[in-house]
């Protein structure tokens, strides 16, 4: 069996609560012996943890950047697999010795992850936790991450910034024939955004819709939603970018909105976040601003 201690463990931070943050490496070192942190913060989070190893440059660098630096930190001190982590995350008891118990139970495993859920969401739901089953997405946090697959399949790409980076990373790694393990067993649970979930009955109301209508995009009126036209702004950008980067093994990214491709992420992204969005001017600006800068950017062709 793969031992646990040879898995370290990365978080990235940006102006974390700290209380919640303690929880969650707290929740870690209970179960590995390494943890990394690159804060993102403009002023130092003051971590007091020998544990720790603490890294920065001062300013946000973006997740995709401090990701990178947390495995190649890993790397050099020896380790084979990495964790990543998001900063309010508590890791269940016992997840990480699961993942290495399989480490070694497949060839080619690129990532092991667990289940993650938001339990605000109503059609957020557990599936069979005896399963475990190859899939072709998952998103960082709580994914045991191979530093090989990592570096062969050219790492995080910096440019994205902070949204749409896991879409990417995991189509560039399942296409360099990686797979991505998930072990149902495990559940994570994760928050997605600010959000606030409406009465029991209009929530049921709209998981019904939403499963009469087959579209789980029309779940989402069952909670009201903050829009925040920075992230409006990566999505709309990144987007356009990633899938000119990967035009040459079809479409990535849109699976996140429940849509196949950019017509249907105008009608399940781009007027939702308007409709829904508390300052609708800022929201539009956004979306137009990065629909012009993915537009104007013209990346590499990503090749196998």
């Amino acid at each position: 069996m793969f031992e646990v201690n040879s898995i370290a463990v990365g978080i990235v931070l940006y102006n974390p609560d700290i209380s919640r943050l303690g929880k969650c490496i707290e929740s870690i070192k209970r179960q590995v012996n390494k943890i990394y942190v690159f804060d993102n913060s403009e002023r130092k989070t003051m971590l007091n943890d020998v544990v720790v190893t603490y890294l920065t440059e001062g300013e946000n660098k973006g997740i995709a950047y401090a990701l990178n630096k947390i495995m190649e930190k890993a790397k050099t001190d020896g380790f084979q697999w990495v964790v990543t982590m998001d900063q309010d995350s508590i890791v269940p008891e016992g997840m990480f010795r699961g993942f290495s118990e399989k480490i070694l139970s497949y060839p080619n495993i690129g990532i092991i992850c667990p289940q993650v859920i938001d339990k605000r969401r109503i059609y957020s739901v557990v599936e069979n936790q005896m399963k475990e089953e190859f899939v072709d997405f998952c998103i960082t946090s709580a994914s045991c991450t191979s530093v090989e697959a990592w570096e062969n399949c050219g790492k995080f790409d910096e440019w994205l910034f902070i949204d749409l980076i896991d879409n990417d990373f995991c189509k560039r790694l399942t296409l360099s024939g990686y797979k991505i393990l998930r072990l149902n067993r495990w559940v994570l649970d994760q928050e997605f955004g600010k959000i606030i979930p409406k009465s029991k009955k209009q929530q049921e109301f709209w998981l019904k819709v939403s499963k009469v209508l087959c579209n789980q995009n029309f779940a989402k009126f069952s909670y009201k939603k903050f829009v925040s036209p920075m992230r409006v702004y990566y999505t709309n950008r990144n987007i356009i970018y990633m899938n000119k980067k990967m035009k040459k093994y079809g479409s990535v990214g849109y699976e996140n909105y429940n849509c196949k491709g950019y017509l249907g992420f105008i009608i399940c992204f781009i007027l939702p976040s308007i409709l829904r969005a508390q300052d609708k001017r800022r929201v539009i600006k956004a979306t137009i601003h990065g629909i012009k800068d993915g537009r104007a950017m013209n990346p590499v062709e990503w090749s196998i």
